[in-house]
């Protein structure tokens, strides 16, 4: 090495010597702490009194519940976990197969309770259809009538 690259390296090393721990120390402050004790999934709610209709199913139970100012609300409770990792539950008009023609009412994932208010009632929904969006097919049906 010559002079002058000797005199180079030495302050291209001189620099990394006060920059690596200035980046590393800022780095660490700059990054968030995860919050240990909270969940992913909002809490539901608490349960409509009245009972309209109830399916269950060794996998599942649903249960379509009706509070005193005609709102109704679908509570799903998963018992094992799902067989996909996650699902969109869609209820159907009496005429209709299509996923299209649907109302998405939520989303299950995991074991657990879900509560969903049901936006237009249970007049016009026939079926309830557990559809998984991943690959694009009804894992399930749930029918009321």
């Amino acid at each position: 090495m010559v002079k002058s690259l000797r005199k180079r390296h030495l302050q291209i090393w001189s620099m990394l010597l006060v920059l690596l721990p200035a980046g590393i120390i800022s780095a660490k402050l700059a990054t968030r702490k995860a919050p240990a004790q909270t969940l992913l999934q909002p809490a539901t709610g608490t349960s409509f009194p009245v009972i309209v209709h109830r399916t269950e199913t060794p996998a599942y139970t649903a249960t379509i519940r009706k509070a005193s100012d005609s709102l109704f609300q679908l509570e799903w409770i998963n018992k094992r976990p799902l067989t996909v990792p996650t699902c969109n539950v869609y209820g159907l008009p009496a005429a209709s197969i299509q996923i299209n023609n649907a109302e998405l009412i939520g989303r299950i994932e995991a074991m657990g309770t879900y509560r969903f208010v049901l936006n237009h009632g249970i007049d016009h929904i026939h079926h309830l259809v557990l559809y998984d969006f991943i690959y694009g097919k009804a894992v399930d049906s749930v029918f009321f009538r």
